[in-house]
């Protein structure tokens, strides 16, 4: 058996797996541990540099150093993959079609707004001037509300969280059993949760989070969250110039601050990016309603 040694602050992690990593984490950790106290080695180790091995898992990266003259290993560091923990958490929705890539993205970026406009419908209100209206936009022509109000409903439909059908001359919205669910969900935290999971779902969601957000424990060079970055990956070259494109583009960039403050997933929103805290991948924390639409 091969001692295992490491130094404070990551032996406090190990100590305490349930405080700093998921159950995802801590089940492939426990499996690279019992290999290494075994055999003081891994089967597929990547060489890192001269002295340090690398484990790439599916949801972090351990870095070790062996010594077999004295039966010890040395821990270097454990780099969890939060965007790769919840890409398999969620399902993403394969029925995009990039054809219709204007008409489907919405122009709706606040959380908040799209949490109580499910809970306005869940209540009866579905024309979508009072859903403007009840939503608190404001406007000197009533069309202005009532656009807002087709926008939040649009957004909902988008995340699979409403449906509309025609009923003779008129069409009905009605909740999906997921809208359903956020709208009588009791508390603000657990409807936070279950918007996150349909936006997990929502394949534009994670074109752009794949591009900003680790790959293989590292920040992507270079690939900073701004409108620019939203409209070449999700925009024919052609619609990039569009208003249209411009107001939609943000919404995804604003979902996805949102997304990744939640949910503590690092993306680059700058040159020097940002690492964050993950309070949704244990199962609690909360997010600030009041910044549900960061702007830059």
């Amino acid at each position: 058996m091969f001692k295992i040694c490491a130094d404070r602050e990551l032996e406090e992690k190990l100590n305490n797996p349930e405080k700093y990593f998921p159950s995802e984490v801590r089940r492939e950790l426990n499996q690279f541990l019992e290999i290494l106290k075994r055999d003081g080695q891994f089967s597929k180790t990547d060489f890192y540099d001269i002295n340090t091995n690398k484990i790439s898992g599916i949801t972090c990266n351990l870095f070790y150093r062996p010594n077999f003259a004295k039966h010890e290993l040395l821990l270097i560091d454990v780099k969890m993959k939060p965007a790769d923990v919840f890409r398999q958490r969620f399902k993403i929705a394969d029925d995009w079609d990039d054809k219709n890539v204007v008409e489907s993205i919405p122009q709706y970026d606040q959380p908040k707004k799209i949490v109580k406009a499910l809970v306005l419908i869940h209540q009866g209100v579905t024309d979508s001037y009072d859903l403007g209206f009840n939503l608190e936009h404001q406007g000197k022509k009533k069309e202005y509300i009532r656009r807002q109000g087709q926008y939040a409903k649009h957004a909902l439909e988008q995340l699979k969280l409403i449906t509309n059908r025609r009923h003779g001359n008129k069409w009905l919205t009605e909740l999906t059993e997921k809208g359903r669910l956020i709208a009588e969900a009791p508390n603000k935290d657990l409807q936070f949760r279950l918007l996150v999971e349909a936006m997990l779902n929502y394949h534009p969601v994670w074109r752009v989070l794949a591009a900003v957000s680790e790959s293989d424990g590292q920040l992507n060079d270079g690939l900073v969250l701004n409108d620019e970055l939203v409209k070449n990956l999700t925009f024919p070259e052609i619609l990039r110039g569009a208003d249209t494109s411009n107001r939609r583009s943000q919404t995804l960039k604003n979902w996805i601050k949102w997304i990744s403050k939640y949910c503590g997933i690092p993306i680059r929103v700058h040159k020097g990016g940002v690492q964050l805290t993950i309070p949704m991948l244990y199962g609690e924390g909360g997010a600030d309603e009041n910044d549900d639409s960061d702007q830059e």
